[in-house]
């Protein structure tokens, strides 16, 4: 059994008849038939009966279309990772991020994306790293970058690759006129005596200023739950509440930023993306431009 032969069935099932078909791949309506005959002749069994002008589908024939139209799909298929293996001139690629990694560190791998594959279609969303992992897992999106604690190795039923970009630092975030606005450092007992401002449960951030509490056997007083950073630096800078923010979204003539005492925080910045035989080449450009434009690597630390 060959390709061409299938070719004929679905041509001919498509079309009607075996003119019509013979009309849309360019050769003999008797050459078709005499192509079907022989694959009826391979099985033994009958593929296409006649019904007046009209050919109809034995089962057989049922099966023999149905392996055709997936065989098509798959050379389809794999035509288009050939094709994405040389060039890279059209597609999408959608990005899921958290807005720290999209205001201080994908600008420049977007616009050097931009410059280098002009005909890529970029969609990003921006959300939590559980938001993140579900749009990729759901299939809504091709490639994550998020904040997330370093782990083992994923056991093989987790459907994520993830990889470490670099590390960021988090700090206390203070409005200017705070009355912890002039210090470096504050101890967490009396970091709580302040209301926190932090972003919904599933965000990384306030799962580590949870845990840091909590290992203290401590409690904070969360005031405001935000959506995102941005929200977050606009009520501290007036005064209505404390957070954990990154540094370089701390770095800002609108707040203030010290540490707590003894301890410095750090998370990991991942690339993640579904796990599988083949991964998309915008995909594997995008996660080869976001490891040139990683920021140096930060020493001996405390990780979150």
């Amino acid at each position: 059994m060959d390709l061409r032969k299938l070719e004929m069935l679905v041509a001919v099932v498509d079309a009607g008849s075996y003119s019509k078909a013979g009309e849309r791949l360019n050769v003999s309506h008797s050459a078709i038939h005499r192509q079907i005959r022989l694959l009826e002749n391979e099985f033994a069994e009958r593929i296409l009966v006649r019904t007046g002008r009209c050919v109809k589908l034995t089962n057989t024939g049922e099966i023999l279309l149905d392996l055709s139209r997936r065989l098509e799909q798959e050379v389809a298929a794999a035509e288009r990772q050939i094709c994405e293996r040389t060039q890279l001139r059209s597609g999408r690629l959608r990005i899921g991020t958290g807005t720290t990694m999209l205001v201080f560190f994908l600008p420049r791998v977007l616009d050097l994306l931009r410059k280098e594959y002009p005909g890529v279609e970029v969609q990003v969303m921006t959300g939590t790293a559980d938001n993140v992992l579900e749009g990729i897992q759901a299939r809504k999106l091709d490639v994550g970058v998020i904040l997330a604690s370093r782990a083992p190795e994923p056991p093989p039923d987790v459907p994520f690759v993830s990889e470490v970009l670099y590390r960021e630092e988090l700090v206390v975030a203070v409005g200017k006129t705070h009355p912890l606005a002039k210090q470096k450092t504050v101890s967490l007992e009396r970091l709580i005596e302040y209301p926190f401002i932090t972003q919904a449960k599933t965000s990384h951030v306030r799962r580590v200023m949870e845990r840091i509490c909590a290992d203290a056997g401590l409690i904070p007083k969360i005031s405001m739950e935000l959506e995102n950073e941005e929200a977050m630096e606009a009520m501290i800078a007036i005064n209505m509440g404390v957070a954990l923010l990154s540094r370089r979204r701390a770095i800002s003539d609108r707040v203030h930023y010290l540490r707590i005492a003894g301890r410095r925080i750090y998370c990991d910045v991942n690339l993640v993306f579904s796990k599988s035989a083949y991964i998309p080449r915008a995909v594997q450009e995008f996660s080869r431009l976001c490891r040139g434009c990683c920021p140096g690597a930060i020493p001996n630390a405390t990780q979150a």
